[in-house]
């Protein structure tokens, strides 16, 4: 049931549910653009469900809806499986029957989640951020060991407010040596979702620049860096050197790489430095969409 989906990755990250009675259930999400909060109302409005977009502040919106529950049980199960009352106060919890799956993901990612780019290093990976200050440490172990379990490593970092500069909880940083951003796009999506893509995210950083949803995905020069560290890359590579009829020995001499590296990254045991990386795509006159393409439709 998408719907269910969609609310468990909103529940992820900012979202929230309440249920009344045993019979009515309210679900909320906010965003800084209304257009991505009618994108999201869409799908709840095609299975009869009307939702309502509210505005909380100046630039802050919000989207939710609130019904009678009887054609739609299982929302009355949510409430339950999400929050439990520790110490007098309502928290949200992890359900222990969670599965993520592509869609939970992506909105987890969507609501709470950001590609950050080191802007002063052109050869480090970006990394994954997917916010988590909600859940306890105990929850935090539990959803990293998920995501482990789809081939995404994440490790927990404290998270400091930006308001206050105190320490409330912590997020999760994706590994970046490993593969962990392909596996993660491969995973939602390699392109931002299309409607939505110009939808902005709000200000962001020091400088106050207005990001866009299209920003959480990674430009062409972050899928040279992050497709550096993806090992499936080394057959592709081989296929591609054989066409031009090069063997490792000259091809290592042509580009200034030592023949036993190159033997080592198309045997997959190794990956090419993200400078070596680019004498090699344009040696062999690869593009990072055929890359993509091609990597994407490995393993379906």
């Amino acid at each position: 049931m998408i719907l269910n989906e969609i609310i468990e990755g909103g529940l992820l990250g900012d979202g929230s549910i309440r249920s009344q009675d045993g019979k009515y259930f309210t679900f909320q999400i906010v965003g800084k653009d209304v257009e991505f909060l009618k994108w999201v109302a869409k799908y709840f409005n095609m299975s009869g469900i009307n939702c309502w977009i509210s505005r909380n502040n100046t630039d802050l919106f919000m989207l939710g809806f609130y019904i009678n529950t009887c054609p739609y049980p299982k929302f009355l199960s949510l409430r339950k499986e999400w929050y439990t009352r520790i110490s007098g106060k309502t928290v949200k919890i992890l359900p222990s029957n969670l599965e993520i799956t592509p869609i939970k993901l992506l909105f987890w990612y969507l609501g709470d989640g950001c590609l950050v780019r080191r802007k002063n290093d052109g050869n480090r990976v970006p990394f994954i951020v997917l916010a988590t200050n909600c859940f306890s440490k105990e929850n935090i172990d539990i959803l990293i060991g998920k995501l482990k379990e789809l081939g995404l490593n994440f490790y927990p970092v404290e998270y400091k407010s930006g308001f206050t500069g105190k320490k409330c909880g912590y997020c999760l940083y994706s590994n970046t040596q490993d593969g962990t951003p392909f596996r993660f796009f491969k995973f939602i999506g390699l392109d931002c979702p299309s409607e939505i893509e110009n939808c902005t995210t709000g200000a962001k950083g020091i400088y106050h620049e207005q990001k866009f949803f299209k920003d959480k995905w990674p430009r062409e020069e972050d899928w040279i860096k992050i497709l550096s560290n993806v090992k499936d890359l080394g057959p592709i590579l081989r296929k591609r050197r054989f066409e031009l009829g090069l063997s490792q020995n000259q091809f290592g001499k042509k580009i200034g790489i030592r023949r036993e590296n190159i033997r080592d990254v198309e045997l997959m045991k190794r990956n090419f430095s993200v400078k070596n990386f680019r004498k090699i795509l344009e040696a062999l006159n690869l593009d990072i969409p055929y890359l993509l393409k091609v990597l994407n439709t490995q393993n379906q």
